[in-house]
């Protein structure tokens, strides 16, 4: 093999297309079922922490291109939902409506949620690749909404920021799976063994990102139970206060999926949810791989 042939099959470069806010930054000019330099890695790692959200287009990935690329970045989670877990791919969770054998085989997210923030450690971020999606008169559905943390707390007044600096709040899962369980069907509920996986954890309102140390809101609709040591109507209040906040549109990233879009995001800044809008009809494949902590949370 010619010393230009190896250059050929590795990416030493990009380039990089900036969206209206720093959320859903494009990298474009990679191929990402090629091998990545050191330089170009941390690149986009780089871009990574200051963006939170970012997007790679027309990629042609497979399972083990996905895990090597995320395994770049870190450890992989292995989800407590093995149901929903790519067969050989344990690395891999489904986002999917497909349904065999009477039941669904991957999970949904149609409410604003933080993944596993559930978790004593939460996981530091997310890569979500497009194997099918969901189309009707050729316009694509099922779009993923993402919120920056990091500019909510920002956007806090000063009152509000001294209010929740010291409080904690208690995460679990399951919480709002069950309530789309019983709303709507079709989602799984954990076995005694899976909930036994998953206890309660406490974490801080206000978490302080050890990569960038820029303050977010670490409170979440999908996850987030009550505050700690606080009345439950009041604390109910203020997490309610808190969800609406966080939703305001000059925070957001909206993205619309096709086929071989991968989107990555960070945990620790971001929320997300699917939007949805397609029926059991409407076949939607997600692969994604979630990042474990390089750092302490």
């Amino acid at each position: 093999m010619s010393q230009q042939d190896t250059m050929d099959d590795v990416n030493t470069s990009f380039e990089v297309k900036q969206g209206p806010i720093p959320l859903g930054t494009e990298i474009t000019g990679i191929d990402l079922s090629k091998k990545v330099s050191d330089d170009c890695f941390a690149e986009i790692e780089k871009l990574f922490n200051e963006c939170s959200v970012i997007v790679f287009r027309d990629q042609d990935i497979s399972p083990e291109d996905h895990i090597e690329f995320s395994r770049r970045f870190g450890g992989l989670e292995v989800h407590v939902m093995e149901q929903y877990l790519l067969p050989g791919y344990p690395e891999i969770f489904r986002v999917s409506n497909i349904v065999e054998n009477g039941k669904r085989i991957g999970g949904s997210g149609e409410f604003w949620h933080t993944d596993l923030s559930y978790v004593k450690q939460p996981s530091r971020g997310s890569l979500l690749y497009a194997v099918e999606v969901p189309r009707e008169n050729g316009k694509p559905l099922g779009d993923t909404m993402f919120a920056s943390m990091t500019d909510a707390y920002d956007a806090l007044s000063d009152e509000m920021k001294e209010r929740i600096e010291n409080l904690q709040a208690v995460h679990r899962y399951g919480m709002a799976y069950e309530k789309v369980r019983k709303e709507r069907g079709g989602t799984s509920e954990l076995n005694d063994d899976q909930k036994s996986k998953v206890p309660d954890v406490v974490h801080p309102v206000v978490h302080v990102h050890p990569v960038t140390r820029r303050k977010s809101i670490f409170v979440n609709e999908g996850f987030t139970s009550h505050i700690v040591d606080m009345p439950e109507e009041e604390s109910r209040a203020l997490l309610d206060e808190l969800f609406e906040h966080c939703k305001r549109p000059d925070f957001q990233y909206r993205h619309v999926w096709n086929e071989g879009d991968l989107v990555m995001w960070d945990n620790w800044a971001t929320q997300h949810r699917g939007t949805g809008g397609y029926s059991s009809e409407h076949r939607r494949m997600m692969h994604r791989t979630t990042l474990t902590p390089t750092e302490a949370f």
